[in-house]
């Protein structure tokens, strides 16, 4: 079970995909106010992943408590303050500058990538080849947005094309 806010949230709804395809782990994705509300079935087996900037978002810390309070096992993927959950995965993200999200949701997809490539190889679901080379390409990630980035003025022609679309 996955349960978030925001931009969290779509990285959780994204991850579903890859703890489904590769790992063959069902996967349920909760709006984190929404959660404690639905009274959702959980227990013993189930692990709630509590994915957060701050991992302090009211919503998120009910859910977490809800989580807990029902059996399950809580593991939060925050950037920072993690006090309640059984156990924690730091993103590292730091703080944002802009408004847009991109550090924190691109920290948390590679924190949810990483752990269902982890998973998929516990249960035994992927080849160990197949898991190295996975893992080779996740660390080729920061060098190919540095590529990206210093294609500005590429970028900033097609920004241009697009400022006036209406849809």
């Amino acid at each position: 079970m996955i349960v978030a806010c925001g931009s969290a949230y779509h990285a959780g709804v994204t991850s579903k995909y890859i703890f489904e395809g590769l790992a063959r782990i069902p996967v349920e994705v909760d709006v984190a106010s929404e959660f404690r509300y639905r009274d959702p079935i959980l227990g013993d087996g189930t692990l709630v992943l509590i994915i957060s900037q701050s991992g302090e978002t009211a919503d998120s810390l009910a859910a977490l408590r809800e989580a807990k309070r029902k059996g399950s096992k809580v593991l939060g993927i925050v950037n920072s303050i993690a006090r309640e959950a059984d156990n924690v995965m730091y993103t590292w993200a730091g703080p944002e500058i802009a408004v847009a999200t991109t550090k924190a949701y691109s920290s948390q997809l590679a924190a949810l990538y990483l752990l269902a490539m982890k998973f998929a190889g516990v249960r035994g679901k992927i080849a160990p080849e197949l898991q190295r080379e996975m893992l080779s390409d996740l660390r080729k990630l920061p060098e190919q947005v540095e590529v990206l980035l210093k294609q500005q003025e590429k970028v900033q022609k097609f920004a241009n094309r697009y400022l006036a679309a209406k849809d």
